[in-house]
């Protein structure tokens, strides 16, 4: 058999073979890597969620070459990620508590059980606050709202309820009461330091909720501006001079009337 014969079936016949072959074992190949780089990341929970959404990236890639030049890209910024990672452990394990800056206290009788709300503005106060506090948009979402009234009113009930809402939902709420933080008894200097431990701190939080608030405590969180979104409950009874202005930049806020007012507004009340 003379050489061009033999050079014509490598390139007709065994070649393409080959290549055929090979582009069937891609594939698997792309798995095997994939996992094992997945496997050199350094942390267990990083190497399964990273192997999972990687392994979903290839199943949906066309063709067959493609899955290992992508399994390959994985294996080059390895080491990017590995960075990545350690970096947000060490973030992460210096990072203040906020349970520390801000300790909890919430109310004993605020049990998981189901609240119910007997009045029509508690239900539509409560409709406001809620879509203004998952508002996704940066520009809302880290405002400061507000649910205000005389005692009595019915604030305290639906707090309540947003808090098991959020609470059942899966959600980070942190419940403050500002008479052991801040309010006109207990001054409290905004240091640039206790502003940035306090940022990082509530990064996570999905709700701050400060009860029993006055002008001094409002004045406080305006300065902070914290990354999470805040709904301060006031009192807003001339007598008892609890809050008497908002910040400009406040978000939703919502005024309740008196329980006994809405009785004598009520058609028939005597």
């Amino acid at each position: 058999m003379s050489a061009e014969a033999i050079i014509f079936m490598a390139t007709a016949v065994i070649l393409p073979l080959l290549l055929s072959e090979f582009g069937d074992w891609c594939p698997w190949l792309a798995k095997r890597l994939t996992r094992w780089t997945a496997q050199r990341l350094g942390d267990a929970q990083a190497a399964e969620r990273y192997s999972e959404e990687w392994l979903a990236e290839l199943a949906h890639l066309p063709g067959k070459l493609s899955h290992l030049l992508t399994a390959t890209s994985y294996l080059i910024a390895l080491p990017r990620i590995r960075w990545s990672l350690r970096a947000t452990r060490r973030t992460a394990a210096t990072r203040p508590s906020l349970d520390e800056l801000l300790p909890r206290q919430i109310p004993i009788s605020w049990d998981s059980r189901q609240v119910s709300m007997s009045w029509a503005p508690q239900v539509e106060a409560a409709y406001h606050l809620l879509r203004a506090i998952v508002d996704d948009n940066p520009q809302v979402r880290n405002r400061l709202h507000f649910l205000t009234g005389p005692p009595g009113c019915g604030k305290t009930t639906v707090a309540h309820w947003l808090h098991n809402e959020f609470v059942r939902e899966g959600k980070e709420i942190h419940y403050v009461w500002a008479r052991a933080w801040i309010n006109q008894d207990r001054p409290f200097h905004v240091s640039a330091q206790m502003r940035d431990r306090l940022i990082q701190a509530s990064q996570g939080v999905d709700l701050l909720l400060v009860d029993e608030a006055d002008q001094i405590t409002v004045q406080a969180l305006h300065t902070l501006r914290l990354p999470c979104p805040v709904l301060v409950l006031a009192r807003t009874c001339w007598q008892l001079g609890e809050i008497t202005h908002f910040p400009t930049s406040a978000g939703v806020v919502v005024d309740m009337e008196p329980i006994i007012d809405r009785w004598r507004a009520a058609p028939g009340a005597s």
